[in-house]
């Protein structure tokens, strides 16, 4: 398995999505944030995963 590779900092799109996600959380009634949280942890996973594959893919093309 490859080595993730961690990147120091964030940049300031990033910053501004996080920042954007915590509005929305803070929009959803108290006792449903849990699940709202464990839905866009998941998406989120799933965007990296698809990101992981997708460069993986790449170095493997001939």
């Amino acid at each position: 398995m490859a080595a993730v590779k961690r990147v120091e900092g964030y940049t300031e799109e990033q910053i501004g999505s996080a920042k954007r996600l915590i509005d929305v959380l803070m929009g959803v009634p108290e006792e449903k944030q849990p699940l709202f949280t464990a839905i866009a942890t998941a998406y989120i996973d799933g965007v990296e995963t698809g990101a992981r594959i997708t460069r993986e893919m790449e170095g493997a093309a001939v």
